[in-house]
């Protein structure tokens, strides 16, 4: 598929590069059903030093509910019910049915994080200085995690704490910028 250049899936794809950073999204995808593109979204904004409204989150909530409830967690359950040999199929087929949905899942990812981008459209070039990316980041991740249903803050902060360390690499600016997230 030929997808227009978008500077968020190349962010989100740099990231998923770095050790630990995809592990890290997808036990939060997998432990309080958060949203990857969002997790990556608001990093990418916070590296950008944009820091994010509870509208604009709302608004990406918005964007990608429909993408992550139609399209992406299904093509994901099928996924993971081919990996588990649940569906007796020969197994010539098993594989590329397999590499399929993968390509299909990671096609409809690319497709709502275009949607994501579309739906705030900012200027990355116009960051504010006066922050730094680690302490807008985390504001970002905080800001969306308080939306997530069923979930309490405080057992998630870990992980934030966690994905910021992956992705900055400074434990000591890391913990400055969660202390002054969740002030």
């Amino acid at each position: 598929m030929n997808f227009p250049e978008s500077l968020f899936w190349n962010y989100s794809c740099q990231l998923f590069q770095i050790a630990d950073v995809a592990d890290t999204c997808l036990q939060m995808q997998n432990t309080f059903e958060a949203d990857v593109n969002l997790l990556l979204f608001c990093c990418w904004a916070g590296d950008n030093r944009r820091q994010l409204s509870e509208t604009e989150i709302d608004n990406l909530i918005r964007a990608s509910e429909p993408w992550q409830t139609a399209i992406i967690k299904p093509l994901r359950e099928a996924r993971k019910l081919m990996k588990n040999q649940i569906i007796a199929m020969p197994a010539s087929l098993h594989t590329q049915t397999i590499n399929n949905l993968s390509e299909m899942e990671l096609n409809a990812e690319h497709m709502a994080q275009l949607d994501l981008e579309k739906t705030i459209g900012f200027d990355i070039h116009s960051a504010n200085a006066a922050v730094s990316a680690i302490d807008t980041s985390a504001r970002n991740l905080m800001l969306y995690v308080q939306k997530l249903e069923k979930t309490q803050v405080s057992d998630v902060t870990v992980y934030i704490t966690g994905l910021l360390k992956h992705v900055y690499g400074d434990d000591e600016m890391v913990q400055m910028a969660m202390m002054s997230a969740m002030a």
